[in-house]
Parts: structure tokens; sequence; C-alpha cells
């Protein structure tokens, strides 16, 4: 104890401090703070990776390496905080969240217990999954990808002990260098795998332990003051910009988290001397959140999402959020978390790890018997339900996914249907729907209203109808196809350009719609629908019990859409190209909240139901389509795209 005392590093404390704020600052909804907070988790790999590796690393040497008092301190660290959180999210739960939302918790409860919750939430993550947002448990993802590698690492490092020092190297390098690999294919081909699973995130923690070994292996420091001045300013500009300057649109993590992971080991390398960087990092305030940090990161996430249960909170409330969850991690560590890590801990190896064993079987029975015990405590209107359900509609027929929409991170263009989703009928007017999945939910309420009018269809989630695309490639390999090979050898009676729009999208927009007015005889941009902070089935069952329709959708509506929609309205139009205000035409009219009698116009926060994209349908301008003539000049090839 007395040398791991010498080896202390406060520093490292305040690197924490630089991981664990941006990740808060990021959940709460304040990206424009820090778009890229988000990295703050892969800091804390690194940092992990180390701190573990050089306490293994300084057993193995002095032959007191024991795998059961590993997974002693780990329990005596990691399990206190983290169970009195799972016990009080669960009472929580219980009181005041709605028993379907029980039941999941239910299940992210005991998947967490076990350190498998990445894995549960890879599985639920899907294009229209709208419950992970409201899941208290979602941040545990990063704590099982922690202790799965710390299942393997440990006998890795035990297998490879007697190596020379090189070897150890070579082989550590190895494995995170293919790891790395992985996961830079992992995140254009399977993002949701390359996020979640261990596989694709475990160079993070091989950087630190990497890092660890030449520390422990008493490696060449920077020798001279300037070297180490430089790197750890040089770590410090990393982190912060990949705070400052990445954003959830930059595919991540693999490449993307390189910076930061990289900025984190320059740090702590630096810090082995006596720099600037490692003084401010080492001052009381920025130690302290560091020590708290654990503590923090467990509670800032549950704080959130229950404090969301009764509105979305505006600035100010995010603020006290943030200030709410300083004061409970502060409890949480000098009452929880340090009595346990204390050289008076009376337990040995074996009891402790007993248990823990023992509490999370307690805590699994628990969860077995929340959704009940949630029923029994709480009973909802029968309405409530019956409106919550519709989080889980069903949207794949109507906006015809794997066909014309795609969505899923296995499905390339190649599994475009074009002779489905591009076939022109010489009989009718024929327009082309373009764009992301904001197209894809207006084509079931087109064909319905009108349809004397054939809809072809070209859509990908995510993918912005420009003329220069970007993003997944089955969305780059789509528009290329459209607007380089398809349009260029087909006349069309219209072409609707839709996607989800932002104010920076404006001119692109229009200069793209500019363009395809060389073939077709009108283009149609279709503005940005009405967008909500929780899914809208959700906010109508909040409403069932905390207050009227439209209020509590008030409460919930985003801004950003509307500015959208007042820029795209104030442009200057090319010829020949209309804007539609589909935002007006659903804000404005009956369809606002519901498309039919007890449906929501909505099934999360952006997209259309069925019968709400009928319903819109219906309001927009019928001089769009009703005074068209038909055109019947199309090539020969018009019958195969």
């Amino acid at each position: 104890m007395q040398n791991r005392a010498r080896d202390y590093r406060p520093d490292i404390d305040g690197l924490r401090c630089l991981a664990v704020v941006p990740v808060v600052v990021f959940h709460f909804g304040l990206a424009r703070l820090a778009p890229g907070g988000f990295v703050g988790v892969d800091v804390f790999f690194v940092i992990s990776g180390y701190l573990i590796t050089g306490t293994i690393y300084r057993d193995v040497n002095e032959a007191t390496y024991s795998v059961t008092d590993f997974y002693n301190r780990r329990i005596l660290r990691i399990f206190p905080a983290l169970f009195v959180m799972f016990i009080l999210c669960a009472v929580f739960s219980a009181a005041i969240q709605f028993p379907a939302d029980s039941s999941r918790v239910a299940k992210s409860l005991i998947s967490s217990i076990f350190f498998v919750s990445n894995i549960y939430f890879y599985n639920l993550s899907g294009y229209f999954s709208g419950e992970l947002s409201t899941n208290p448990l979602l941040h545990t993802w990063s704590l099982s990808v922690e202790e799965q590698f710390y299942i393997i690492f440990p006998l890795l490092i035990f297998l490879i002990r007697r190596f020379q020092r090189k070897t150890q190297y070579i082989i550590l390098v190895a494995i995170a260098v293919a790891s790395f690999i992985l996961a830079t294919f992992a995140v254009f081909a399977a993002p949701t795998a390359a996020f979640y699973l261990v596989q694709n995130r475990a160079w993070e923690l091989f950087i630190g332990a990497i890092l660890a070994l030449s520390s422990v292996a008493h490696a060449p420091l920077p020798k001279a003051s300037w070297r180490a001045e430089c790197i750890g300013f040089v770590g410090i500009l990393l982190i912060a910009g990949s705070v400052l300057l990445l954003s959830p649109s930059v595919p991540f993590p693999g490449p993307g988290a390189l910076a930061a992971c990289l900025g984190a080991a320059a740090v702590i390398y630096s810090g082995s001397e006596d720099t600037i960087v490692r003084k401010v990092l080492s001052s009381p305030p920025l130690r302290f959140i560091g020590l708290i940090s654990y503590s923090l990161y467990l509670w800032h996430w549950p704080t959130y999402v229950f404090s969301r249960n009764f509105g979305e909170p505006r600035i100010v409330g995010k603020i006290s959020l943030f200030v709410l969850s300083v004061l409970i991690a502060t409890v949480s560590w000098r009452f929880v978390e340090r009595p346990f890590r204390r050289k008076a801990y009376p337990f040995s190896a074996k009891a402790t790890i007993a248990f823990g064993g023992a509490l999370m079987i307690a805590c699994t029975c628990v969860a077995v018997f929340l959704g009940p015990i949630n029923r029994a405590i709480w009973a909802p209107a029968p309405q409530a339900e019956e409106l919550l359900a519709y989080e889980d509609y069903d949207a794949r027929d109507s906006m015809r996914v794997g066909t014309c929409f795609l969505v899923g991170e296995t499905e390339e263009f190649s599994s475009f249907q074009k002779d489905k989703c591009l076939r022109i009928d010489p009989s009718r007017q024929n327009y082309l729907l373009i764009g992301d999945s904001h197209a894809a939910h207006l084509l079931p309420g087109l064909q319905s209203v009108y349809p004397t009018i054939n809809f072809l269809q070209a859509t990908a989630s995510g993918c912005i109808p420009y003329l220069e695309s970007r993003g997944a490639r089955r969305c780059t390999d789509m528009m290329r196809y459209i607007f380089d090979e398809y349009l260029p050898t087909h006349r069309l009676d219209g072409i609707i350009l839709s996607a989800r729009w932002t104010a920076d999208d404006v001119p692109a927009a229009l200069a793209t719609a500019a363009r395809v007015t060389n073939w077709a005889s009108e283009v149609i941009l279709a503005g940005p629908i009405d967008e909500y902070d929780l899914p809208l089935p959700r906010i109508l069952a909040l409403a069932e019990s905390h207050g009227n329709y439209v209020e509590m959708a008030a409460k919930h509506r985003k801004l950003e859409p509307l500015a959208t929609d007042s820029d795209f309205a104030a442009s200057r139009l090319p010829p020949r190209v209309s804007y539609e205000s589909t935002y007006k035409a659903i804000v404005n009219s009956r369809c606002a909240l519901f498309g039919a009698e007890g449906v929501p116009v909505q099934f999360d926060t952006a997209h259309l139901t069925k019968e709400g994209s009928i319903c819109l349908a219906k309001q927009l301008d019928p001089r769009l389509f009703a005074q068209l003539p038909q055109t019947n000049s199309h090539p020969p090839s018009s019958g195969q795209p």
C-alpha cells in the first residue's frame, strides 16, 4: 500500500475531470458547449488501461499477483457505488415510470449486473429504437466494456509474464493494432457494433496498458523539461480539439477516437515530469471532480432521465441538474466509495468476492419483480399505456425498409431494389422521392392521397440529398447512382427532395434542387417536420397523468425545425422549384398531435406514423400535383432503371 501511495498521480485525477465533465455536458443536451463530449469515455478507457495494467505488472514483478486479489480490488472499487445506483434506479423507476419502462429497466438492470449491458443495448439499437434515450442505465455499457476487458486481460498478462519485455510490447501492440483495424472497418460497416462491443474498443484500453508497461519498465521519459511540456500541452490540445470539433455525425469511435486517446496518453506520459499541465491538472478543483468522477458518471444519466419525466429541462434546469449530479456524486464518493477502499476494510478477498456474488443475485431478484411492483404502486390510465405502445410502432412496411429505404448497418446499396423502387409507369405521372427517413415517411401519405401518381423512391437513413453526398456508403452510392446515372437517362414529372434538414443545409438543398430541374418538370423541396425531445407517444402518455396534450407537447417541442423552415421560406427559390412547409402543414392543422383518432402523428421524436403521413399529405397544397401536364417523352429505357 505504501508503494501505491507513492505512485499516486494527482494529475490523473485532474485528467478524469477533463473526461467526465464533457460527457455530462454532452448527455445533458448542451452539445453546443461540447459537441464531441462523448470522447470523455474514450479518455476514461485509456486511464483505466494505464492504472489497472500498472497495478497488475507491479504485482507480477513483486511475485504478489493474484487473480483473486485483482477481482477483490475491482469489486471494492466498482460495486458499492454501482449497486447503490442500481437499487435507487429501481426504486425511482417503480415510483414514477410507466410499467413498460420498468420492465425495460429490469432487463437492462440484469444485463448491467452481469456486465453485458453493452451487448444488450447493441441488440436493442435499431434505427427506430426510441427506448434507449429514456433508459436510466444506458450509460452502463461502458462499464460492461471495461469489465469484459478485465476478464481476459489479467489472464493475458499472467500468460506473458515470463516473456522478455520487448516480446510483451510486441504482443500488446499487435493486439491493439488488430483491435483498431477492426474498429476502423466496423465504424463504417457496423457502427453500432463499433460503438458498443469490446473488441472494437479494446485498443483504447491497450493504449493505456502499453503506456503502463513503459512506466513499469522505466522506459525513457522526456529528459528535457521543454519536451515534457510540449507533449503534455499537445495532449491537452488533442483532447480539447476532440471535444470541441467532433460531433455525433462523425463516424465514431475508430479513427474518430484516436486523437482523444493519444491525447490522454500524452498527458499521462508527460505527467511523470513536473510540467505545467501536471500542476494545473493537480489543482484542487480539478482533482476533486476527478475523485468523484466515477460516482458523477454513474449518477448524471439517471438524474437526467428521471427529471425528463416531468418535462425537458431548459438551460437553467440543465445547469441545476449538473450541480445536483455533482452533489449526489460527492455524497456517493464520501459515504459509499471511500469506506470500502480504506486500509481498515475488515474482510478477506474471498469473502468480498462471495459478498459481491450474493449482491448480484439479490439485485437480480429485485429486477425480476420490478415490473409487477411498479404496476402495484402506480397504475397508469389505460389510454396512457395505449399511447405509449406506439413507441414500438412498426413503420418498416409503410416506408419500404430494406427495399427502397436502406437503414440497416448491413444494407449496402446493392440491396436497393431498383426494379421496384425506380420503375416508371408511362401511363401515370412519375414523381421521385429522394432523401433520408424524412423522405421515406412521406411515402405512405402521398400514395394514399394521390393514388393516380406513381411515386418512385430512393431513400437511405441519414442520407441528405446533396449532389455531393456524404455519410454511410449506402448513402453515397445511392446518391451517386441517382444523380449521375438514373436522372440523366430518365425524364420525370417531378422530384421531391426531403430530409431532416437543418439551417446549415439550406444553401446546398437549393443548389441541388436547381440542378435536378434539368430532369423534371417540377422540383419540390419538402421542409422539416415538427420534432420533440422525447418520443411523441411518451409525451402524450405523460399528458394523460400530468396535464393536457397541447401544453405537454409545447414543453417538449424543439425549436430548430421552425427556424429551418423559416430559412427555407425566406430563401429565393430557383425557377421551377417550390417549397412546401411540412412543418406548418402539421403544426397548424388537425395533424398537430394525432394522425387519426387515437394514433399519434409520430411514433418517435421525428418520424411519422402511416396515419400521420396520410394526415400530412391531405394538408399539402393540392396545386403541387393537380395541374402538372403528364410527361410522355420517356426514353426507351424507361421501363427498366
